[in-house]
Protein backbone atom coordinates (compact mmCIF):
# COMPACT_ATOMS: atom_id res chain seq x y z
CA UNK A 1 0.00 0.00 0.00
CA UNK A 2 2.29 2.52 0.98
CA UNK A 3 4.63 1.71 -2.57
CA UNK A 4 1.60 2.54 -4.26
CA UNK A 5 0.51 5.98 -2.52
CA UNK A 6 4.22 7.04 -3.25
CA UNK A 7 3.38 5.46 -7.03
CA UNK A 8 0.94 7.69 -6.65
CA UNK A 9 2.24 10.73 -5.36
CA UNK A 10 5.70 10.73 -8.15
CA UNK A 11 2.60 10.82 -11.02
CA UNK A 12 0.73 13.40 -9.48
CA UNK A 13 3.73 15.80 -8.82
CA UNK A 14 5.30 14.95 -12.46
CA UNK A 15 2.33 16.39 -13.92
CA UNK A 16 2.93 19.36 -15.25
CA UNK A 17 0.06 21.88 -16.44
CA UNK A 18 1.19 23.96 -19.79
CA UNK A 19 -0.52 27.10 -21.82
CA UNK A 20 -0.47 27.34 -25.23
CA UNK A 21 -0.24 30.96 -26.50
CA UNK A 22 -0.62 31.98 -30.74
CA UNK A 23 2.43 34.13 -31.22
CA UNK A 24 1.27 36.38 -34.48
CA UNK A 25 3.79 36.01 -37.50
CA UNK A 26 4.98 39.49 -37.26
CA UNK A 27 6.38 38.40 -33.28
CA UNK A 28 8.41 35.72 -34.63
CA UNK A 29 10.86 38.26 -36.19
CA UNK A 30 12.10 39.35 -32.73
CA UNK A 31 13.12 35.64 -32.39
CA UNK A 32 16.07 36.68 -34.95
CA UNK A 33 19.41 36.27 -33.59
CA UNK A 34 18.13 34.64 -30.68
CA UNK A 35 21.55 31.85 -29.36
CA UNK A 36 21.79 30.25 -25.99
CA UNK A 37 25.40 29.76 -26.40
CA UNK A 38 24.69 27.21 -22.78
CA UNK A 39 21.93 25.15 -24.55
CA UNK A 40 24.37 24.76 -27.38
CA UNK A 41 26.81 23.18 -24.65
CA UNK A 42 24.85 21.13 -23.60
CA UNK A 43 23.71 19.77 -26.97
CA UNK A 44 26.94 18.77 -27.19
CA UNK A 45 27.31 17.02 -24.14
CA UNK A 46 23.98 15.60 -24.44
CA UNK A 47 20.84 16.00 -21.48
CA UNK A 48 23.12 15.30 -18.61
CA UNK A 49 22.89 19.30 -17.34
CA UNK A 50 19.67 19.32 -15.62
CA UNK A 51 19.04 22.82 -13.86
CA UNK A 52 21.04 24.82 -15.64
CA UNK A 53 21.28 28.61 -15.11
CA UNK A 54 20.20 30.54 -18.73
CA UNK A 55 19.60 34.26 -19.23
CA UNK A 56 19.49 34.16 -22.75
CA UNK A 57 15.65 35.20 -23.25
CA UNK A 58 13.78 37.01 -25.89
CA UNK A 59 10.25 38.47 -25.18
CA UNK A 60 7.23 37.97 -27.31
CA UNK A 61 3.67 38.94 -27.29
CA UNK A 62 0.86 36.42 -27.75
CA UNK A 63 -2.49 37.25 -29.99
CA UNK A 64 -4.08 39.32 -26.82
CA UNK A 65 -0.74 41.54 -26.05
CA UNK A 66 0.37 39.39 -23.57
CA UNK A 67 4.49 39.31 -23.18
CA UNK A 68 5.94 35.59 -22.79
CA UNK A 69 9.99 34.50 -22.16
CA UNK A 70 11.07 32.93 -25.21
CA UNK A 71 13.81 30.66 -24.23
CA UNK A 72 16.11 27.43 -25.04
CA UNK A 73 13.48 25.55 -23.20
CA UNK A 74 10.34 27.29 -24.66
CA UNK A 75 8.66 24.75 -27.09
CA UNK A 76 7.84 26.55 -29.87
CA UNK A 77 6.02 25.00 -33.09
CA UNK A 78 5.06 27.15 -36.17
CA UNK A 79 1.29 26.64 -37.69
CA UNK A 80 0.76 27.58 -41.54
CA UNK A 81 -3.17 29.14 -42.31
CA UNK A 82 -6.60 27.14 -41.68
CA UNK A 83 -7.37 24.43 -44.28
CA UNK A 84 -10.21 21.66 -45.07
CA UNK A 85 -9.99 19.59 -43.50
CA UNK A 86 -8.08 20.92 -40.48
CA UNK A 87 -5.77 17.73 -40.55
CA UNK A 88 -4.18 19.52 -44.29
CA UNK A 89 -3.05 22.42 -42.24
CA UNK A 90 0.77 23.32 -42.20
CA UNK A 91 2.07 22.78 -38.89
CA UNK A 92 5.65 21.92 -37.56
CA UNK A 93 6.51 19.46 -34.47
CA UNK A 94 6.68 21.55 -31.19
CA UNK A 95 10.15 21.80 -30.74
CA UNK A 96 12.98 23.78 -28.33
CA UNK A 97 15.88 25.72 -29.90
CA UNK A 98 18.74 26.86 -29.31
CA UNK A 99 19.57 29.26 -32.34
CA UNK A 100 16.71 30.81 -34.22
CA UNK A 101 16.96 33.35 -37.48
CA UNK A 102 13.79 34.67 -38.88
CA UNK A 103 13.73 37.18 -41.75
CA UNK A 104 10.82 38.24 -43.83
CA UNK A 105 11.55 34.58 -46.42
CA UNK A 106 12.41 32.16 -43.61
CA UNK A 107 12.40 30.63 -40.39
CA UNK A 108 15.77 29.10 -39.29
CA UNK A 109 15.60 27.44 -36.25
CA UNK A 110 18.54 25.10 -34.72
CA UNK A 111 16.95 22.47 -32.56
CA UNK A 112 18.05 21.39 -28.93
CA UNK A 113 17.64 17.91 -29.97
CA UNK A 114 20.91 16.31 -30.31
CA UNK A 115 21.24 15.08 -34.20
CA UNK A 116 18.73 16.53 -35.34
CA UNK A 117 18.52 18.80 -38.28
CA UNK A 118 17.97 22.39 -38.36
CA UNK A 119 13.49 23.42 -39.25
CA UNK A 120 14.00 25.91 -42.24
CA UNK A 121 10.68 27.01 -42.97
CA UNK A 122 9.14 29.82 -45.68
CA UNK A 123 7.74 32.45 -43.31
CA UNK A 124 4.79 32.60 -46.47
CA UNK A 125 3.89 29.02 -45.16
CA UNK A 126 3.86 30.20 -41.78
CA UNK A 127 0.19 32.08 -40.14
CA UNK A 128 1.63 31.88 -36.17
CA UNK A 129 3.82 30.11 -34.05
CA UNK A 130 2.42 28.29 -30.69
CA UNK A 131 4.59 28.87 -27.50
CA UNK A 132 3.69 26.54 -24.86
CA UNK A 133 4.55 27.46 -21.39
CA UNK A 134 4.84 25.68 -18.24
CA UNK A 135 2.27 26.71 -14.86
CA UNK A 136 2.87 26.45 -11.75
CA UNK A 137 0.07 27.54 -10.27
CA UNK A 138 -2.07 25.39 -12.40
CA UNK A 139 0.07 22.06 -12.17
CA UNK A 140 -0.08 22.91 -8.54
CA UNK A 141 -4.21 23.15 -7.92
CA UNK A 142 -4.63 20.13 -10.11
CA UNK A 143 -2.15 18.08 -7.76
CA UNK A 144 -3.38 19.34 -4.69
CA UNK A 145 -7.26 18.43 -6.20
CA UNK A 146 -6.46 15.23 -6.97
CA UNK A 147 -4.88 14.58 -3.80
CA UNK A 148 -8.03 15.93 -1.69
CA UNK A 149 -10.17 13.94 -3.95
CA UNK A 150 -7.64 10.56 -3.29
CA UNK A 151 -7.60 11.16 0.35
CA UNK A 152 -11.27 12.00 0.27
CA UNK A 153 -11.95 8.67 -1.31
CA UNK A 154 -10.00 6.51 0.92
CA UNK A 155 -11.49 7.95 4.20
CA UNK A 156 -14.85 7.81 2.80
CA UNK A 157 -13.95 3.83 1.90
CA UNK A 158 -12.34 3.76 5.74
CA UNK A 159 -15.42 5.00 6.84
CA UNK A 160 -18.08 2.35 4.65
CA UNK A 161 -15.67 -0.69 5.40
CA UNK A 162 -17.34 -1.78 8.99
CA UNK A 163 -14.53 -4.28 10.68
CA UNK A 164 -15.75 -6.74 12.28
CA UNK A 165 -15.33 -6.95 16.41
CA UNK A 166 -14.79 -10.44 18.42
CA UNK A 167 -16.86 -9.26 21.06
CA UNK A 168 -14.19 -7.29 23.44
CA UNK A 169 -14.24 -4.08 21.78
CA UNK A 170 -11.47 -4.62 19.36
CA UNK A 171 -11.00 -4.77 15.68
CA UNK A 172 -10.94 -7.33 13.57
CA UNK A 173 -7.56 -7.61 13.13
CA UNK A 174 -4.95 -10.48 14.69
CA UNK A 175 -4.40 -10.79 17.74
CA UNK A 176 -0.63 -11.38 18.00
CA UNK A 177 -1.05 -12.63 21.78
CA UNK A 178 -3.30 -15.23 21.42
CA UNK A 179 -0.82 -17.05 18.37
CA UNK A 180 0.49 -19.80 19.68
CA UNK A 181 4.51 -19.86 20.27
CA UNK A 182 6.48 -21.88 17.40
CA UNK A 183 10.06 -19.78 17.66
CA UNK A 184 11.99 -20.01 14.67
CA UNK A 185 12.57 -23.11 12.59
CA UNK A 186 15.23 -23.48 9.52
Amino acid sequence: MRSCAVLIAVSLLSSACTTTYAIPRSELTRLDGFKDDNAALLKELGDVMLNRPNDRRRAVRDMDGETHQFTSDTPLALVGPPKEPEEARFQTEEQRFIQVAVDTTRFQGVPLKPDTAPLVVPMAEVEHGRLREFSLGKTLLLTGAIGIGVLAAVVTAGLLIDPTTDGDGGGGGIDFDRLPDRGLRF
